[in-house]
C-alpha cells in the first residue's frame, strides 16, 4: 500500500535574502527631540514629558501636547503643535511663545482631581499628593494651566516643586535674571540678543543719554508755540 503522507521537501536554497535598502530603513518616522532654547549660563532644573497645556477653558479641543521644563530662569513648554486661535505672532528676544519667566509668577496652585485636593505651593514646602493639574497665576494677569494626565506622577510632582522653589527664592539676588544681566554689565559693549546693555550711569550718559537729549532738542526746535 502506498503511504498517504506527503513527501518532505528536499530543495534547499543557498541564496541570501535581498539586503534592505536605506529607503526602507529610513521610511520609519523619526521622533523629533524637543529641546529648550537656553540663555548662556541657564540650566534645566527639572522636566516632565507628555504634558497637556490647556488653551481654552470650556473645551480641550485646542490643547497642546509637549514637554514642560523648569530652568533657573523660566518655565518653558516645548511643543511641535501650532498655536490655535492665534491671529498674530509676536517675537520676544529672550522668551519663547510658551515661556514664562520665574520673576513673572505670582502664585502656583497644584490640583489633584481624584482626591479633590488643591494646594497653593510655596518655597520649601512638601506636596503630599501627586498633582494632575498645575495652575500658574502670572503678574501680567495671565493664567497658565498644565495637565499631567499622561505624565509620570513623580515627575509631575518634582517639576511643580522645582517651579515653586526657583520662582520664590529667599533672596532676590539669587534669581538668574540678576546674575545673567550682572555678567553682561561688566562689559558695556556686550549685547543681549541685540539689546545694548550699559554697565553704569556714566556709560548711559556718554552714549544713549546724549543721543536722547539731541533728539529731544531737535524735536523742541520744530515745535510751534501759539
Amino acid at each position: 500500500m502506498f503511504s498517504l503522507k506527503p513527501p518532505k521537501p528536499t530543495f534547499r536554497s543557498y541564496l541570501l535574502p535581498p539586503p534592505q535598502t536605506d529607503d526602507k530603513i529610513n521610511s520609519e518616522p523619526k521622533i523629533k527631540k524637543l529641546e529648550p532654547v537656553l540663555l548662556p549660563g541657564e540650566i534645566v532644573v527639572n522636566e516632565v514629558n507628555f504634558v497637556r497645556k490647556c488653551i481654552a477653558t470650556d473645551t480641550s479641543q485646542y490643547d497642546l501636547w509637549g514637554k514642560l521644563i523648569c530652568s533657573n530662569f523660566k518655565i518653558s513648554f516645548i511643543t511641535d503643535d501650532p498655536m490655535p486661535l492665534q491671529k498674530f505672532h509676536y517675537r520676544n528676544l529672550l522668551l519663547g511663545e510658551h515661556d514664562v519667566p520665574l520673576t513673572c509668577i505670582e502664585q502656583i496652585v497644584t490640583v489633584n482631581d481624584h482626591k479633590r485636593k488643591q494646594k497653593v505651593l510655596g518655597p520649601n514646602q512638601k506636596l503630599k499628593f501627586n498633582p494632575t493639574e498645575l495652575i500658574i497665576y502670572c503678574k501680567d494677569f495671565r493664567i497658565v494651566r498644565f495637565r499631567f494626565d499622561e505624565s509620570g506622577p513623580e515627575s509631575a510632582k518634582k517639576v511643580c516643586l522645582a517651579i515653586a522653589h526657583y520662582s520664590q527664592p529667599t533672596d532676590l539676588q539669587l534669581l538668574f535674571a540678576f546674575e545673567y544681566v550682572g555678567k553682561k554689565y561688566h562689559n558695556s559693549a556686550n549685547k543681549i540678543n541685540g539689546i545694548s546693555i550699559f554697565s553704569c550711569r556714566e556709560s548711559v550718559q556718554t552714549k544713549h543719554f546724549r543721543n536722547t537729549i539731541k533728539q529731544i532738542f531737535k524735536w523742541g526746535q520744530n515745535m510751534v508755540v501759539y
